[in-house]
């Protein structure tokens, strides 16, 4: 299963798959930056769950 509606390139993050896609089923984005790292974007995607594998 993967979000439709979504398009992501974070390959850092533990629900991307097959390149450019988000695995959970709802996300929550905000306008702002969630950690000091952030790149300046629009939009910041909050359910980023950094991979542990």
């Amino acid at each position: 299963m993967h979000n439709e509606g979504v398009k992501c390139s974070v390959n850092e993050c533990e629900y991307h798959v097959d390149c450019d896609k988000c695995s959970l089923d709802k996300i929550e984005v905000s306008h702002e930056k969630t950690s000091a790292d952030a790149i300046a974007i629009p939009h910041f995607c909050k359910s980023y769950q950094k991979k542990t594998r």
